[in-house]
């Protein structure tokens, strides 16, 4: 590697032969990526299934904190009242 971030790769021929690369040609992101569930019409579907599903979590969330918060006001009265 010189000073400038290239790697010099040497070949069979010694320093004649050898060749400068930079780091963009090892850089995998310039690649482009085919994805064949990236069409349009699949994407919001998959988008709208997610919603659904995190409704479903915060509902059942909500119903576990409710469960919750019930049996500490049930216990407490039970602690107070003594029934």
């Amino acid at each position: 590697m010189d000073g400038l971030g290239r790697t010099v790769v040497k070949g069979e021929n010694g320093p004649a032969g050898s060749r400068m690369s930079t780091y963009k040609d090892f850089n995998l992101r310039t690649r482009p990526v085919s994805r064949p569930w990236y069409s349009g019409g699949e994407l919001k579907r998959r988008k709208r299934i997610a919603k659904y599903k995190l409704y479903s979590v915060e509902g059942k969330v909500k119903k576990s904190f409710s469960k919750g918060l019930r049996w500490f006001k049930n216990t407490c009265s039970r602690i107070v009242h003594g029934f």
